[in-house]
């Protein structure tokens, strides 16, 4: 089992995944409308500018470098995800059980991966947009939950978003997405468990590494 998006578990896993694609290059590339009480919400707000933040380099094929949006593209996941908070919570009890130089290996290959994945799917963009439908308090104490739907114009039936927001050092930070009622970071901390049985630990790291390199 190769690693490709984080992993590929059979089709429906796949579809997930291409619709996580999908929903973060809209972030990043859109323009998002948002209604009038989402509009009151600071996390409303945050969600919003997040993807106004890096639309005219990553719209802009002719005057940008792929290097360059790849870079524009680091910035945002860096300043509007908590990569901390995600990257241990994929990793699950393995966090634990993992010695200090395999923790700081991870840890200095995680965000690389995330970034080359994401960003060899740039052309994935088809003019998507996404609108904010509304904000709510989570089950979780204290994040909120951004509900968004992606507007395809294929035409096709909307695509509905959850973005799952934390205050952190006094700012927001994504610390989840939902795509349709599907919690991506519990199906990657599948995923990675998965690699982990299999192969150990530096066995994981080791695959991790050759998709940076691969998408170099």
């Amino acid at each position: 089992m190769k690693l490709i998006y984080f992993l590929t578990l059979g089709a429906a896993a796949g579809r997930r995944q291409g619709l996580a694609a999908i929903t973060v290059l809209v972030l990043l590339f859109s323009s998002a409308g948002v209604s009038a009480s989402a509009a009151d919400s600071e996390a409303g707000e945050f969600i919003r500018n997040l993807g106004a933040r890096a639309v005219d380099v990553l719209r802009d094929k002719e005057g940008t470098t792929f290097a360059e949006r790849e870079f524009a593209f680091r910035n945002i996941l860096v300043d509007g995800f908590h990569m901390r908070t995600i990257s241990r919570f994929v990793l699950g009890r393995y966090w634990k059980s993992a010695t200090k130089a395999q923790r700081r290996a991870y840890n200095d290959v995680f965000v690389d991966f995330i970034v080359r994945v994401y960003a060899s799917r740039f052309d994935s963009y088809n003019g998507e947009t996404f609108e904010i439908i509304k904000v709510l308090d989570s089950d979780v104490g204290g994040d909120v939950i951004v509900r968004t739907r992606i507007l395809r114009p294929s035409g096709a039936s909307p695509i509905g978003v959850d973005y799952r927001v934390r205050v952190i050092d006094g700012s927001y930070r994504v610390v989840d997405i939902g795509v349709e009622g599907i919690s991506m970071l519990h199906t990657h901390r599948i995923e990675f468990a998965s690699v982990i049985k299999r192969k150990g630990m530096d066995g994981f790291l080791d695959e991790l590494r050759a998709q940076v390199k691969a998408r170099e």
